[in-house]
């Protein structure tokens, strides 16, 4: 079964695919569901505590944990069996579906688990613990804004930032890769880097954004201005010659031409998309072609059948014919 967010007089609740409310919206806050659970915050007596639902809303694991902390509702997700959750001493720690604390409550930050592996903080430093909650590659890593969602493991490898070069001295060159046992596989010699998706990863050289391969191999020749990575064979890159965005496949050919001034990843067949002159969006297939028109103020990818829009009067969600099966008032 899908969910999906809503939310209806500053309250969070869920509907299905059909965009019938299924879990009423009586939440301060909610996360995505994942792995059958979504973290979800209650008021009682002034304070916010959170636990996880079910599917149908009944809770799960008792709302007895703190409600407030850093970006719970993206970070407080179950993967792999386990979710970050902030204890009582405004740290963070892991517990299992059971409720129970699986680590010490010891963690800055603290992220979802990717192949056995889950991002972690200490004084401001990043490591990586195991489902024990074993420091299996130790907190040493520098700081970096974008540091959560392109230093999860992927494909057996993850971008971390060393904050100096091997004789100590600082580097600009910052960004390499280690595997699960924290052993150097790419030298650090990026200003940038992101995970890997479908065998390749975006880097940057203090120039230009380009493309390294498993084998930290440059597998062709084409370069970009903005970040980005490969879903569904086809990648969205900035073209320096016409200024417009278009799509590329894993040679480096385009697909499908340059000729928007924003387009995003695809999902489910379709991607967001913005043509000249236009202040709207809408979504295109993989011809290029434009199927739901340019209406939407705000667009997101699709996810189980539906895509989250807003535009001048109403925000909900569609489905791929560009209907509206839930909408707000």
């Amino acid at each position: 079964m899908f969910r999906y967010i809503i939310k209806k007089n500053g309250k969070h609740g869920f509907i299905n695919q059909e965009g019938q409310e299924v879990i009423k919206p009586i939440f301060e806050m909610v996360s995505e569901f994942n792995e059958g659970l979504a973290w979800a915050v209650i008021e009682k007596n002034g304070k916010w505590f959170s636990g996880f639902i079910n599917e149908i809303g009944d809770w799960v694991i008792e709302p007895t944990f703190s409600g407030y902390g850093w970006s719970m509702n993206e970070t407080s997700l179950f993967s792999e069996g386990l979710a970050p959750i902030q204890a009582d001493n405004k740290k963070m720690m892991f517990i299992n579906k059971l409720g129970d604390q699986v680590t010490d409550p010891i963690f800055d930050n603290a992220y979802h688990f990717s192949e056995n592996r889950a991002l972690v903080s200490i004084n401001g430093l990043f490591g990586y613990i195991d489902a024990l909650g074993n420091q299996v590659i130790n907190c040493k890593y520098g700081v970096n804004s974008v540091f959560a969602q392109n230093s999860r493991f992927s494909q057996g490898l993850a971008a971390v930032r060393f904050s100096r070069d091997k004789n100590g001295k600082r580097s600009e060159h910052t960004f390499g890769y280690i595997n699960k046992n924290g052993d150097v596989v790419f030298e650090p010699e990026n200003y940038k880097a992101n995970a890997f998706s479908e065998g390749f990863a975006m880097v940057h050289d203090g120039y230009d954004y380009y493309f390294i391969n498993l084998d930290g191999e440059v597998p062709f020749e084409r370069t970009s201005q903005t970040e980005t990575s490969f879903s569904e064979n086809l990648a969205n890159i900035y073209d320096n010659e016409t200024e417009c965005f278009g799509y590329i496949n894993t040679k480096g050919a385009w697909v499908i031409e340059p000729k928007f001034v924003s387009c995003f990843r695809f999902t489910e067949g379709l991607a967001v998309a913005k043509r000249p002159g236009m202040k709207t969006t809408g979504y295109i297939n993989k011809t290029g072609e434009m199927v739901i028109s340019e209406k939407f103020k705000i667009a997101l990818p699709f996810k189980n059948g539906l895509a989250y829009v807003k535009d001048k009067k109403r925000e909900g969600y569609i489905n791929n014919l560009g209907e509206f099966v839930w909408k707000s008032k």
